[in-house]
């Protein structure tokens, strides 16, 4: 069994978000994410699965690209909130203004597309 505490095994980058990959078995992949002040991860999409984010500690927001409402549908994560990225739906996590800690959650293997 696989523990991490990823509040106190917090692991930051000056340069861009850092994942720790917290549990990974060979149907589940559960992440930490950390993210200092206004980090992004990038526009990005996973073709095969929805990913569940969970703020754990400070804030930011999941941005996700729509067709409607300019584009863009923000979601506002605090400590505590459970936001969905759907499947095939391009994303960016964005951390706030003190950064932002959450899990991301996701069936394994995870691809990955990245936009741009």
């Amino acid at each position: 069994m696989q523990s991490v505490n990823l509040i106190s095994d917090a692991r930051f980058s000056d340069d861009k978000p850092n994942v720790l990959h917290a549990v990974k078995t060979d149907q589940l992949l559960v992440d930490g994410m950390y993210l200092k002040p206004l980090q992004k991860t990038g526009w990005r999409k996973i073709p095969d699965a929805d990913r569940a984010y969970v703020c754990v500690q400070g804030g930011g927001e999941l941005v996700l690209e729509t067709t409607a409402a300019g584009n863009e549908l923000r979601i506002a994560l605090s400590p505590g909130a459970v936001a969905l990225a759907p499947r095939g739906v391009f994303h960016d996590l964005i951390g706030g203004a003190g950064g932002m800690v959450c899990s991301a959650l996701s069936r394994f293997p995870v691809r990955v597309i990245e936009k741009g």
